[in-house]
């Protein structure tokens, strides 16, 4: 039985939706394991994820049934970081749509994604110092290395909330729906999976590998030569020339 975590299959696009009304979709610690388990283990045709909710609320944050107020709560902060390291380390792009409140865990969540797409209800914020807490260092640490440091301020220092466009403006959000913006999640990401997979997977471990301070050249010079030679590589330039009328070579 589900902790609360919907999968909706549209061809090679998998929709992964929180499914919590009645707790406002918060992320208790089942469900955390669960949305780790999934991205982990994630079907080999599956060539992009669109993570969605079911209620006007994206996400209500962690669930309090699960807090204690001590240092046990450390035991959540974990459970939270394999959830949104399993979607950071995903081998396909995956796409937030937020359109509603996205209260503290429920926004590392969706800046664990690759692209995030705020809806006309979306918001955002983060009352960690309201209750008293320093938020866990490591994910500050990789929120700091992908949202401006202004931003950062406004979102754990002054706990400010964040509308659809204020989002934008600061890179809590890479687009804004200009229609449904579910409906433009999951074109975006039938977009993504037509590209070539290998190619698309190394580019986004690549930048988060970069997000996280490390870097070999020799390792990613080699897997740079290993998709020049690959058949998906050989077929997108021969592909390419023939619409430019220039034969490949």
């Amino acid at each position: 039985m589900s902790a609360g975590l919907d999968r909706r299959r549209h061809g090679s696009v998998l929709e992964v939706v929180l499914d919590r009304a009645e707790r406002r979709n918060a992320l208790s610690r089942a469900l955390l394991t669960e949305i780790r388990q999934v991205f982990a283990h994630l079907p080999e045709d599956v060539r992009a994820v669109v993570l969605t909710s079911s209620d006007r609320v994206f996400c209500a944050g962690a669930d309090f049934a699960d807090l204690t107020g001590t240092s046990a709560d450390l035991d959540y902060d974990r459970d939270l970081e394999d959830a949104c390291s399993a979607i950071r380390s995903s081998a396909v792009p995956v796409v937030a749509v937020v359109d509603g409140a996205c209260v503290g865990a429920g926004v590392e969540l969706a800046t664990s994604c690759d692209v995030r797409i705020a809806g006309p209800k979306a918001w955002f914020r983060v009352p960690a110092v309201e209750l008293g807490l320093l938020y866990n260092p490591a994910s500050i640490r990789r929120i700091h290395a992908v949202l401006p440091r202004t931003t950062i301020t406004r979102l754990l220092v002054l706990a400010e909330r964040f509308d659809a466009d204020d989002a934008l403006r600061s890179e809590l959000v890479t687009h804004t729906a200009d229609g449904d913006p579910r409906e433009q999640g999951l074109t975006l990401a039938e977009r993504l999976s037509g590209l070539p997979r290998d190619a698309l997977a190394a580019t986004h471990s690549l930048l988060h590998h970069l997000d996280e301070g490390r870097y070999d050249d020799v390792e990613w010079q080699g897997t740079r030569i290993r998709l020049m030679d690959s058949p998906d590589r050989n077929a997108a330039v021969a592909a390419a020339s023939e619409r430019h009328g220039t034969p490949a070579s």
